[in-house]
């Protein structure tokens, strides 16, 4: 039996149909992009609905195999504020320890992504939040058992070095943008003291928080009490106030174009990938940014059986953390965008080439093809939606007993929404925990307080 070579025509209708299915396909990713599918969820937390926010996001879990670790690490948010703190280290330890694998690259995703968008990657983490995940680790272990919370304070710093390491390895660059946080020190130097012995290491501690925070009086008035080896006065214990404020970072969707640098990283992208090269012009493309909301409160006031303490203090700028971390990765983003933007247009041309040049429909046909390829392209957005935009903290001691707390959300030392109010059980020379978040001028949860006895 004689089988008949395909006909140019035929190859040419094979080739359409099958860029058709791709580009179909490659649709099907974008059109749900992560900001959609989460944007329900999180509008309910800052709602004030926690238990319709954990529905949402738990449902999400089970349905977004792409989504799932930021689902988690947004569920360990609700869960921390909610008082079930075990629940949200258990959540958070899962995507730290599953963002330290993700760390190694996927040669397989890596190239479907080139073919589609990074949507289609298993999310590895920004670099801020493989730092916060540590910090809400300490502060989860502090709620319920305090146990761990010393090793996650370790694990903040050893995490800021190894991503200042491999930032000045893969650019060559000096990290000026990679500054530890404050908090991380501060906390250290909190449970040092709580000891009542190790108070070499907490001054230590604290001058590391301080040099970083020159002008925070709140930490030389705590290097001034340990320097004397005191705790705290016999009959009294200490409340350490975490408060959350305002709405921190997250990724939007924005039209970038390509920088000399993040072309010269792009270019060595596509050498390796194939024989492309990259064309002299590129229009801008699609990269996720991040943005963070305007607030209308900057500090929270404390007091304690009506009697005013004073605001909290800065000591986590997550806001500034996010963007400069963020920006010293851009072109890297940018590069990989780029370099998918030049592999899809030469996919299009070699699939064009091998048909000839006669068929004039059929190279319109995949033209459009091409373009409605690059349309349905999407930026990777997904991130840690619920964080706050800085964590700040105010230390006081008071005697052994009861007592009521009340805390004002404050905008230029000023009370700019209602007080709320919680009791708070204090032991002697002991730490009592109390965490509140205050994304605007209202508490979006309950003031939580340490289950440690």
């Amino acid at each position: 039996m004689i089988r008949c070579a395909p006909s140019i025509h035929q190859k040419s209708k094979f080739a359409v149909r099958l860029l058709v299915v791709v580009a179909s396909v490659v649709s099907i990713f974008g059109c749900s992009t992560h900001a959609k599918r989460i944007a329900i969820p999180r509008s309910l937390f800052y709602d004030g609905q926690m238990q319709a926010c954990r529905e949402g996001l738990e449902k999400l879990a089970k349905s977004s195999r792409h989504d799932r670790d930021v689902v988690n690490l947004d569920l360990a948010v609700v869960d921390l504020l909610g008082g079930q703190a075990k629940q949200a280290e258990a959540r958070l330890k899962e995507v730290r320890d599953r963002f330290d694998q993700l760390e190694q690259p996927s040669v397989a995703e890596n190239t479907v992504s080139m073919w589609t968008d990074d949507q289609t990657r298993s999310y590895a983490g920004e670099d801020y939040e493989k730092i916060l995940i540590r910090v809400m680790l300490s502060l989860s272990s502090l709620m319920h058992d305090g146990i761990d919370a010393e090793s996650y304070t370790l694990q903040i710093q050893d995490k800021h070095e190894q991503l200042t390491e491999r930032f000045v390895s893969t650019s060559g660059k000096e990290p000026t943008d990679y500054v530890p946080l404050p908090l991380g020190f501060y906390m250290r130097g909190m449970l040092r003291e709580a000891t009542h012995r190790d108070y070499d290491d907490a001054i230590r501690n604290y001058q590391m928080a301080s040099s970083l925070l020159p002008g925070c009086e709140p930490l030389l008035w705590d290097l001034a009490r340990v320097q004397k080896g005191v705790h705290s006065q016999s009959g009294h214990g200490v409340v350490y106030v975490f408060a959350m404020v305002g709405r921190g970072p997250y990724k939007v969707e924005v039209a970038e174009r390509p920088t000399s640098d993040a072309l010269l990283i792009a270019d060595r992208i596509v050498s390796a990938v194939g024989p492309y090269k990259l064309p002299p012009t590129i229009a801008p493309i699609k990269i996720p940014d991040i943005v963070v909301p305007d607030s209308d409160v900057d500090s929270v006031g404390v007091q304690i059986n009506s009697q005013r303490i004073g605001p909290t203090a800065s000591l986590a700028n997550i806001e500034e953390l996010a963007r400069k971390t963020y920006q010293a990765n851009r072109n890297s983003i940018v590069a990989r965008a780029v370099a998918r933007r030049v592999i899809k247009k030469a996919t299009i041309v070699a699939a064009k080439d091998t048909m000839g040049k006669k068929d004039g429909l059929t190279s319109l046909g995949m033209d459009i093809v091409g373009v409605a390829w690059e349309a349905t392209e999407a930026a990777d957005t997904r991130c840690w939606g619920l964080l706050p935009r800085d964590v700040q903290l105010l230390r006081v001691e008071v005697p052994v007993g009861d007592h009521v707390l009340n805390l004002s959300p404050l905008a230029n030392g000023r009370p700019v929404g209602p007080t709320q109010q919680t009791k708070v059980r204090v032991n002697d020379g002991q730490n009592t925990y109390v965490i509140s978040w205050f994304p605007d001028s209202r508490c979006v949860s309950q003031i939580t307080c340490s289950t440690v006895p």
